[in-house]
């Protein structure tokens, strides 16, 4: 059976999570691909749910408790709507505990696993050691339980000194993850950006308030990271974009062996 993505933003507070989150929105819409979209959280005036701008673009962003009647929900969702291309959830910065108390609850990853969904862990790092201990923490509980997707967020540095030629980057690599380069955004334009509550791509058109030239500067840095997704082969399987080739390859097989049994008796 082939694998769907259940991803899920997760790491510390302030890394990127959801503008991460909302950049594969843009990209999951330019692609037309069925989600169902979740965030977590409980912060005051409903601060915590970062994605709702894009149910302006079709999305009915939902919240997703940590409890086994949401659970229960979902994954009935899941089960339901075979139409369903992969879910995405967006976490709030240092919930790691909380999603792992839930997990060995209500086995979680199990209960995906059994409706063909795989997880897809991404997060983003800064310039913090305890950014990247954090990160430590969720394999060292997961481990190849799930896929792992490692951003690294120019926003902060182009070099991650508790990260690149750690024993942590080995431990991610030897878990078979893989790492994408978030640009630079400067402070001034990301905070335009924010102030339209807008979805990105409907903030760089003409309904948007934002100068022209920093609307040119946010399209570039969108397709900056979305070419660098697309050129990523195992990427593009781990953020549900693409099949994984080797079930793929295992179906194509079983699918060629069928028609030649089939032409076999035709014969007969």
């Amino acid at each position: 059976m082939f694998r769907r993505r259940f991803i899920i933003t997760i790491g510390d507070s302030r890394v990127g999570k959801s503008t991460v989150s909302r950049l594969l929105l843009e990209l999951y819409k330019k692609h037309d691909l069925n989600i169902r979209a979740f965030y977590h959280g409980y912060r005051p005036g409903d601060l915590s749910n970062k994605l709702s701008v894009y149910d302006k673009l079709g999305f009915n962003i939902r919240h997703l408790g940590l409890n086994r009647g949401d659970s229960d929900l979902l994954l009935n969702e899941l089960e339901m709507f075979s139409e369903i291309d992969l879910a995405l959830t967006d976490m709030p910065g240092q919930n790691l505990l909380d999603f792992f108390r839930f997990e060995k609850e209500i086995y979680f990853l199990e209960n995906l696993n059994s409706l063909g969904y795989r997880a897809t862990f991404i997060h983003p790092i800064s310039n913090r050691r305890d950014c990247v201990e954090y990160l430590q923490s969720l394999y060292h509980i997961f481990g190849n339980r799930g896929d792992y997707l490692v951003v690294k967020n120019q926003h902060f540095s182009n070099f991650f000194k508790y990260y690149d030629g750690t024993h942590i980057q080995e431990d991610i690599n030897n878990l078979g993850g893989v790492e994408l380069i978030l640009p630079k955004l400067e402070d001034y334009i990301y905070q335009d950006l924010e102030d339209t509550n807008l979805p990105y791509k409907m903030a760089i058109t003409t309904e948007s308030d934002m100068q022209v030239l920093y609307r040119s500067v946010v399209f570039n840095w969108m397709e900056n990271f979305h070419d660098t997704v697309m050129d990523h082969k195992v990427a593009l399987v781990y953020l549900g974009l693409k099949r994984d080739c080797t079930e793929l390859t295992q179906q194509e097989a079983s699918l060629s062996k069928k028609n030649s049994e089939v032409r076999s008796q035709e014969s007969e």
